[in-house]
């Protein structure tokens, strides 16, 4: 079976292994909210969000995927861009960077060789690691690991997925996601109920995630000028509260910053008790300080 062009109608109404992440909320990209209106076909399914990222890794992929057959000699035979679906999910699909698979050697002389293995090989590039773990690990992005995840439950057949990062300075790293029923299974359940929805005309709830607010932006449509709409007295303070709360926020966010900078001079790096909580970066030309993980997840915690 031959995979719907991205972007027409046809792929908007699968549920596909890029969809999956903001269909569950852990997408870096896209909300729930905003893949439901792209989904029923009410925004465009593609507004250029991160279109450089997604240049970069269809532009690397193929040497990415050339090193990782290269660490694994083993695995004779691979089909690229392999479009999988299931007969019962008629709603889902995915398409895999790579299937490979290997061989028994004491079968050579087989008339019909099977395969004794088959894998899944997904191809990443990422100018940040933070949040990749130890290489060997499934310590990978939380989106990248939903997204693996559905591939496997939507291919029976492989043992695993490996996944091929190319970071920073051209490094190559390899992680492993095993195969894991509950996840799957629980991924396809949402995944599930959210494709139903979509012909419920129940849309997902508000969330604070930035596409949420874009989308609506885009159902908004132009403003009607001189339209009057009412709403809720106590709904109207609550908006009036959190942005004052916001601007007051900023503010104090600034200052915060001028006393970093004042404090650590022109160091890249600030660190507090040994540990490293911020780095000062270029942006337009200035420095700014930016807060590492480390210290969002202290301050979390």
């Amino acid at each position: 079976m031959s995979a719907p062009a991205p972007g027409s109608a046809e792929w908007s109404k699968l549920v596909t292994a890029s969809k999956v992440a903001a269909i569950i909320g852990v997408s870096p990209w896209d909300s729930p909210r905003s893949m439901w209106a792209k989904m029923r076909g009410e925004v465009p399914s593609d507004d250029g969000t991160n279109a450089q990222a997604k240049s970069r890794g269809q532009y690397l992929e193929a040497g990415i995927l050339a090193w990782w057959h290269d660490q694994h000699p083993e695995f004779t035979d691979h089909d690229a861009q392999r479009y999988v679906t299931r007969p019962d999910l008629p709603w889902a699909a995915a398409t895999l960077d790579d299937f490979a698979w290997r061989y028994d050697p004491a079968d050579d002389d087989a008339p019909i060789a099977s395969p004794v293995e088959r894998v899944i090989v997904e191809a990443k590039s990422s100018s940040e690691v933070d949040e990749w773990g130890q290489s060997g690990t499934d310590e990978i992005p939380t989106h990248v690991l939903t997204q693996v995840y559905w591939q496997l439950a939507m291919t029976p057949e492989a043992a695993r997925c490996y996944v091929a990062l190319l970071g920073p300075f051209l490094r190559f790293e390899e992680y492993v996601v095993e195969r894991d029923e509950a996840i799957q299974a629980d991924l396809i359940a949402r995944c599930h109920r959210f494709y139903l929805s979509l012909s419920a005309d129940v849309p997902p709830p508000l969330d604070d995630h930035v596409a949420t607010f874009e989308v609506l932006r885009v159902q908004r449509g132009d403003i009607a000028k001189g339209v009057a709409a009412d709403v809720d007295p106590d709904f109207a303070a609550e908006w009036w509260t959190a942005r004052v709360a916001e601007d007051a926020a900023v503010d104090a966010a600034r200052l915060a910053d001028s006393r970093l900078m004042e404090a650590v001079g022109n160091a890249q790096y600030v660190t507090a008790g040994g540990v490293r909580v911020a780095r000062q970066q270029n942006n337009r030309k200035r420095p700014i300080p930016v807060a590492t993980p480390a210290a969002i997840e202290g301050a979390a915690a």
